[in-house]
């Protein structure tokens, strides 16, 4: 049951990390040559300074962004593991009083190396997607 805390743990860095724009954080939660792939997008990137850029250059036109992920289910065989979590991702434009709203779930694949359990492949899987009208801030 450690490893699958652990991997969990992986999973809740990579969210935190992203609501707040660290992407150190973010990219310490991949292996070196990670992948992270968006199939409705048709979407792979790899390497942390590929996946940060698209990350940062999305992140960049909000005023705020939150990710939220659920916990996960986990499968462990010896030094490699599965998981799928769902996932919820909202924030508002920096340039208009519109909001965005992502959901979708996570299905990962991660390797244990001796610095914690790491992603070598995030796929993300989007369920849907929605913007909407803010009230003007007064």
């Amino acid at each position: 049951m450690l490893d699958e805390i652990a991997i969990q743990q992986t999973l809740n860095k990579y969210s935190e990390g992203a609501s707040r724009a660290d992407w150190k954080q973010v990219m310490s939660t991949f292996t070196p040559d990670g992948i992270w792939e968006i199939p409705a997008l048709q979407a792979r990137y790899q390497d942390h300074s590929v996946i940060q850029n698209v990350m940062a250059a999305f992140v960049g036109q909000m005023a705020y962004f939150v990710q939220v992920n659920s916990p996960a289910i986990i499968t462990v065989d010896g030094d490699k593991a599965t998981a799928r979590s769902v996932i919820r991702e909202c924030g508002k434009f920096a340039d208009r009083d519109e909001a965005l709203e992502v959901l979708g779930r996570y299905e990962d694949e991660l390797v244990r190396t001796p610095a914690g359990w790491k992603f070598a492949r995030r796929v993300f899987r989007a369920a849907g997607k929605h913007t909407f009208a803010l009230l003007p801030a007064k």
